[in-house]
């Protein structure tokens, strides 16, 4: 999915290959932050990696309120989004944040090569990847230069193209997976159906060079 809500500098995502529990990832300054729908209840604080304080409880509160938990009735505290967030609990997301930083993958740069139709990532760990731009969900029909914008999100979490309003997580594109569950599910069973046709294809041929299909034994006429 693309951006799906902006406010106070900050982007709100939810990645084409990111997948369950629902959540959305607030991005701006150079930072980001995970928050969790919670279901029915308030949203949650997951991981946080370089947004401020106040940035952090404006994206929780911004959430909450999209999410329509700032309705009378819900306590002055879920009004506010859990604006009033302690600073204990923002510091224990940004251990987190940092941890899963050294854990999972991050991109320091990428760049799209034309001549390979594929986008180059640098990882902060000093590794680099590549994959099929076009192959990636929403992106088939892009054009070069559309594909040459592409640009590193948050601490290196995703990948991002503004003018075709995509935006992938490097971890899930090293996993291969290049769009949502439903759509991976979809072109799966279509390479598939396609292999199988240019199976029979190639039996069709081969057999045509040897005279077609064999015979069946002759039967004999009654008389």
């Amino acid at each position: 999915m693309p951006t799906v809500h902006r406010a106070h500098g900050l982007r709100f995502v939810i990645f084409t290959n990111d997948h369950q529990p629902a959540h959305v990832h607030a991005i701006g300054a150079g930072g980001e932050a995970k928050i969790d729908f919670g279901g029915a209840g308030e949203p949650r604080l997951d991981w946080a990696v370089g947004l401020s304080n106040a940035d952090i409880r404006r994206a929780m509160a911004e959430v909450a309120r999209e999410r329509g938990l700032d309705d009378g009735g819900l306590g002055a505290d879920t009004r506010r989004g859990r604006a009033m967030i302690e600073d204990a609990e923002i510091d224990a997301a940004r251990l987190r944040g940092e941890v899963l930083a050294k854990a999972e993958p991050r991109a320091a740069a990428a760049r799209y090569d034309p001549a390979s139709g594929r986008v180059v990532v640098d990882l902060t760990n000093g590794c680099t990847f590549a994959f099929p731009a076009r192959a990636l969900q929403g992106l088939g029909e892009a054009s070069d230069d559309d594909l040459a914008q592409v640009e590193v999100l948050g601490a290196g979490h995703g990948l991002h193209w503004e003018a075709l309003d995509a935006d992938f997580t490097v971890a899930g594109l090293l996993a291969g997976l290049f769009g949502t569950r439903a759509w991976m599910a979809r072109e799966q069973a279509r390479h598939a159906g396609a292999a199988k046709s240019a199976a029979k294809a190639r039996a069709a041929r081969e057999n045509g060079k040897r005279g077609g299909r064999p015979r069946g034994p002759a039967k004999t006429q009654p008389r």
